[in-house]
């Protein structure tokens, strides 16, 4: 599927449940012109039992929903698209009262089938699949499930640091020939995590453009200095 390319500045946790800095990344991401800036949408209920050691963690990232909304309303008169994981049925439900025409699922997602069913059956246009370690008979049955919704597989190796051999660049451009001849409705993008000091924060990205993806997230923060959340891959 031909696409135009996109830039994701990936946002994730790094507004830390602070509302303030949630519209200060937003700024930050249009700034940068990014295509779009993506959020975790935290619900600690979604992600973990009470008992678990990061519960009350993931409690602090949560924020009203009037907040999100203040978001996706600024991100209109900033002209960048707002895109949320979603871990669930309740950051599902609030990514699609807002309006959100992206979702992603991420790649501890691609068997929970249950939450595949429920984002195919709703109005949430396009989908980005994280693919992660998963095989690809597991990528094409989600890809299956979400039909005739786009999908956009993303690929990329989410450690930090990320060891130049693990982006595996190679399966970009296997998997855009394979599943574009495959299905109609997908493109591939690569989820880039090297390091701001590495001589490949560039390099690594184009050369997953010329393999054939056509979307591309990094991580964004406000200043390295400040050591927000996800600060160690991103960008200032």
């Amino acid at each position: 599927m031909s696409e135009t390319i996109e830039i994701i500045a990936e946002n994730a946790q790094g507004f830390e449940g602070s509302p303030a800095l949630a519209m200060q990344l937003l700024r930050a991401c249009a700034a940068a012109g990014a295509t779009a800036a993506k959020y975790q949408l935290i619900y600690a209920d979604e992600l973990a039992t009470p008992d678990y050691e990061y519960y009350e963690q993931n409690k602090e990232l949560e924020m009203p929903d009037d907040v999100w909304l203040e978001v996706v309303e600024y991100s209109k008169k900033l002209g960048i698209e707002v895109i949320f994981d979603i871990f669930g049925s309740t950051s599902l439900k609030l990514a699609e009262n807002l309006g959100t025409q992206t979702v992603m699922l991420h790649a501890t997602d691609i068997t929970n089938f249950s939450l595949i069913e429920l984002v195919a059956a709703g109005p949430i246009d396009r989908v980005i699949l994280g693919a992660g370690g998963a095989f690809l008979p597991e990528i094409e049955r989600a890809i299956e499930m979400l039909d005739p919704k786009r999908v956009c597989v993303m690929l990329g190796y989410q450690g930090f640091p990320t060891p130049t051999e693990d982006n595996q660049i190679a399966r970009v451009r296997y998997l855009s020939s394979r599943l574009g001849e495959k299905f109609e409705n997908v493109s591939v993008g690569f989820s880039d995590h090297s390091l701001p000091d590495s001589n490949l924060l560039n390099s690594l990205s184009a050369m997953a453009l010329g393999a054939g993806a056509t979307s591309f997230e990094k991580h964004l923060t406000i200043s390295q200095v400040m050591k927000y959340e996800d600060y160690e891959s991103a960008i200032n």
